[in-house]
C-alpha cells in the first residue's frame, strides 16, 4: 500500500527527471522541442494529480499523457536517429536512461495508486 508521503516523493522523482532532461539540453545548447514537449506532458499529468482532478491510477488521461510522452520520444528517435551528432553521433544513452526512469516511475506510481483504491 502506498502512503501519501511515498506517492509525493514518486512525484517529485518523476518531475526532477523531467526538470533534469530539460535543464541538460539547455545547458548543452541542443533543445529539442519535441523531447521538451513530452517532459511537459509528464510535468502536466503530475500537476493534475496533484491539483486532485484525477488519480495517478492508470485510466484514460494517464493512459493519453504517458502514451504521448513514448510516442513523442520514439518520433524523436525516428526522425533524429539514435546517435547524436553533437557528439559525435555517440549512442543517446541518456535518453533511453530518461525514458526508462520516466515510465517506470509513473507505472509504479500509477499502479500504486489504484491499491489505494
Amino acid at each position: 500500500m502506498q502512503t501519501k508521503t511515498s506517492s509525493t516523493l514518486l512525484s517529485i522523482g518523476i518531475a526532477g527527471v523531467q526538470l533534469f532532461d530539460i535543464i541538460i539540453h539547455v545547458a548543452t545548447n541542443q533543445l529539442e522541442p519535441i523531447r521538451v514537449a513530452s517532459n511537459v506532458l509528464i510535468l502536466l499529468w503530475l500537476g493534475i494529480v496533484a491539483s486532485g482532478r484525477i488519480k495517478a491510477q492508470f485510466t484514460g488521461v494517464t493512459g493519453a499523457l504517458l502514451g504521448g510522452y513514448l510516442g513523442l520520444n520514439l518520433f524523436f528517435l525516428a526522425t533524429a536517429g539514435l546517435t547524436n551528432p553533437e557528439q559525435g553521433d555517440a549512442p543517446r544513452i541518456m535518453l533511453f536512461v530518461l525514458i526508462i526512469l520516466t515510465l517506470a516511475l509513473s507505472a509504479w506510481l500509477a499502479a500504486s495508486s489504484h491499491k489505494q483504491r
